[in-house]
């Protein structure tokens, strides 16, 4: 596969601008802590702790606090149409679906076609206009297109999931609490690795607890050991029966900007099952 395509994988298959696809290339995996572009500038790399199952009480009480703000009942998933606009102001009608916590689909209608990004726990795939497909390393497709519907699940933190207090940091300009979650990338496994563990580090806004963003460390290609940072913005919290849900989401790659996505008319408890996620 690729490099161009893998990255294409990552941006939810929307073309990367040249330049950055020049630059992401041209560099050892010794350097992938560098940032790029200029977005997410001050966000830390997620760091690998290696102790499943380690629960801070720091940690769940800003679980608690989150879940409290967002006045969730019981969490199912969620359907919205939306408007996904890339990083050349190009836009596209675009549905995301996602159901429970673990399965996550999104549909882009380009002039040329759809697109389509499925993901069933590690299992993730990328359907191209032109009919191929790639599929996403486990660890990566694990971290899921957004990080939310995994807080909002009732059997979350699980056993052997890490929920790790790292304080508050200064993110542009902004105090948040930074929390870490580490879990085993397949069912049943309770070593630590990096190969075998995903790791995403969720920043909360401690005056009103809501999530602002998350950051996952993530491959781009299983047969490349280089990990690339992916920030998710989350904004425009509104109300889908009773429970505030973000309606607005920009994507950030090693710093540059790949697409924001506003939702309309979100429903909650969408009518699919796991078929739905799978090509």
């Amino acid at each position: 596969m690729t490099r161009k395509f893998v990255l294409l994988l990552l941006s939810f298959s929307l073309f990367l601008s040249p330049v950055f696809s020049q630059t992401a290339t041209s560099h050892t995996q010794t350097d992938f802590t560098r940032i790029y572009g200029a977005e997410d500038q001050t966000i830390p790399l997620p760091a690998f702790v290696g102790a499943l199952g380690q629960k801070d009480a720091p940690a769940l009480q800003v679980l608690v606090d989150y879940l409290k703000a967002v006045n969730i009942g019981a969490w199912t998933g969620m359907q919205a149409s939306g408007m996904l606009t890339d990083s050349s102001g190009d836009s596209s009608q675009a549905t995301l679906t996602v159901l429970n916590d673990d399965h996550f689909r999104l549909d882009v209608q380009t002039p040329s076609g759809k697109r389509s990004t499925r993901i069933s726990g590690s299992n993730g795939k990328v359907l191209e206009v032109d009919g191929k497909s790639f599929l996403m390393p486990p660890a990566t497709a694990k971290a899921g297109l957004i990080a939310f519907p995994q807080l909002l699940v009732s059997t979350f933190p699980a056993s052997n999931t890490s929920l790790i207090d790292r304080g508050q940091v200064q993110i542009d300009g902004k105090l948040l609490h930074r929390i870490t979650v580490e879990e085993a990338v397949f069912a049943g496994k309770t070593g630590a690795s990096q190969r075998n563990t995903s790791v995403t580090d969720l920043y909360f806004d401690p005056s009103t607890h809501l999530l602002l963003k998350s950051a996952s460390s993530v491959q781009l290609d299983s047969s490349d050991s280089q990990r690339y940072l992916i920030v998710i913005t989350y904004g425009d919290y509104q109300k889908v029966q009773e429970t505030l849900i973000p309606f607005a989401y920009s994507q950030s790659l090693n710093g540059k900007q790949q697409w924001t996505l506003q939702l309309s008319n979100p429903t909650l408890q969408p009518s699919v099952d796991a078929s739905y996620f799978q090509f």
